[in-house]
This record gives structure tokens, C-alpha cells and sequence, in this order.
């Protein structure tokens, strides 16, 4: 016969045993919980494959060597004739390749210099020889603009409607063009090319070696009001005096030789 003793003892063993049993019951769900859990949290995003527009590769030549992939883009990209003419870009400048070791200078690109100063080679290593037509075309923030002794070509309208534009410097080593007081002419100064539009002063003295006069070179002058010409009045007339020179022909004029 068990005495009470007895009886108190199992009872708190039961206990014990089924608190037990409990904890370790308890102890493998947590941990059945917490590996469901961790197969259900989303994995880290694999690195985005990035590629490269070809519109944007730089130029063959500065690939370095084994970049088959990249010159395969590139080749197809120059060589496909629907798309645009590629440009070089230096200084905010846009470049045109002539495939002969020079360039022509397109435009004004990115470049927001009020001050323009074409460099005598572009980036790429090209001798800067021409400005193409109406590069400049209506560039109303630039001031003033430097061409190298190297461009042996401006093109019609280069530098025509740039309101802002008070001077044209030419290198003076250069065999195509020069400047006479900022204003642009053929280096023989048989042909005026621009006369810019914010040009200091109220006059301007054109010699009677000068033939032509390029089409709007005196266009929107803010401040000319007289010409003075070297030449004789019936020579004067005889300049071939393109379009749009309206405040040429606006001017008042006057004369240092007579008439025969």
C-alpha cells in the first residue's frame, strides 16, 4: 500500500515528465516554424545585366585589344548607312571625321562657351580644317569666337544670326582667313564674311580692295550706322553684296575717292 509520501512524490514526477514533454514539444515547432520561414523569404535579385546603346561606344581606336563584342557594335554602327554620321565631341564641340586625318567642325554640340575657341585638333587627334554651313548658325550666347590657323574652309552662314557676337579673331598665321578689326574676311580681303552683329562702335571703314560682301554679314548690326569706304562711290557699287545685309544698306555712307 503506497503511502501519502509516495503519491506526492509520483504526482510531481507526472508533472515534471509532462512539462517535459511540453518544451520539447514546443522546442520542434519553433524550429519547423522557423525553417518554413527562412524557404520563404525572397532571395537577393541576381545583378542586373547591363548593356551598352550602341549610339554611345567611343571610338573604334580606343578600344582596348580583345574587344570583339564592343568593335563588332561599333563597325556595324559606322558602317550601316541609315544611321546618322557620327561625331566627335570635345570641348562641348561636335566633330565630323573626314577620314584623312582631319575634321570638320560641325556645330556648337554641348559647348556653351560664350567665348568660342576652336582648337587647331579635335580629340580625336584630327587637324580641325573646316567649319561646315551655318555651324553657328544663330548662337545667340556667343560673344566672341577665335578660329585656329589650321581652317582653311568656312562654310556659308558659319557665323550668320549669332546676336550676341562682338569679335572674330584669326590666328594670324593663317593662310585662308584673317580679321580687320574683329570683323571676318578672306585673307586677301576681297570678301567681307561677317561683320558681328554686336560689334563696338557706330562705323566701320571697308577698303576698296573688297569685292563681295557675304550674304546677311551685316544682319541685325546693333549699333552701325556709317560706312566709310575708300573707294569711289561708282566702285561701291560694283561690290557684289549678298542677301540680308539690311543694316549695310540702312547705313549712311561716304566716300575717299572721287569718281572717273
Amino acid at each position: 500500500m503506497k503511502t501519502p509520501m509516495t503519491q506526492i512524490m509520483m504526482m510531481i514526477l507526472a508533472i515534471l515528465f509532462a512539462m517535459a514533454l511540453a518544451l520539447t514539444v514546443a522546442l520542434i515547432c519553433l524550429s519547423y516554424v522557423h525553417e518554413g520561414s527562412a524557404d520563404e523569404l525572397p532571395s537577393e535579385p541576381e545583378p542586373a545585366t547591363t548593356t551598352t546603346d550602341p549610339y554611345v561606344y567611343p571610338p573604334l581606336d580606343t578600344l582596348p585589344p580583345g574587344s570583339e563584342t564592343d568593335s563588332e557594335s561599333i563597325t556595324t554602327l559606322i558602317v550601316d548607312p541609315t544611321l546618322p554620321p557620327v561625331e566627335e565631341l570635345g570641348n562641348g564641340l561636335a566633330y565630323a571625321s573626314n577620314g584623312n586625318g582631319t575634321c570638320t567642325l560641325t556645330g556648337i554640340g554641348l559647348c556653351t562657351d560664350v567665348c568660342i575657341v576652336i582648337p587647331e585638333y579635335a580629340p580625336t587627334g584630327d587637324r580641325v580644317t573646316a567649319i561646315a554651313p551655318g555651324a553657328f548658325y544663330g548662337c545667340y550666347f556667343v560673344t566672341a569666337i577665335q578660329i585656329p590657323s589650321s581652317v582653311t574652309y568656312i562654310g556659308t552662314l558659319a557665323f550668320a544670326a549669332c546676336e550676341n557676337l562682338m569679335y572674330i579673331s584669326v590666328n594670324t598665321s593663317n593662310p585662308a582667313y584673317c580679321d580687320i578689326d574683329g570683323i571676318l574676311y578672306t585673307s586677301d580681303g576681297t570678301t567681307l564674311l561677317l561683320y558681328p552683329p554686336m560689334r563696338a562702335g557706330s562705323s566701320v571703314t571697308i577698303s576698296s580692295v573688297t569685292q563681295s560682301i557675304d550674304e546677311m554679314a551685316f544682319y541685325n548690326c546693333a549699333y552701325l550706322t556709317h560706312v566709310y569706304y575708300t573707294g569711289s562711290a561708282e566702285q561701291w557699287e560694283s561690290i557684289r553684296i549678298g542677301a540680308k545685309n539690311y543694316s549695310l544698306t540702312a547705313a549712311s555712307k561716304s566716300f575717299s575717292a572721287l569718281g572717273k
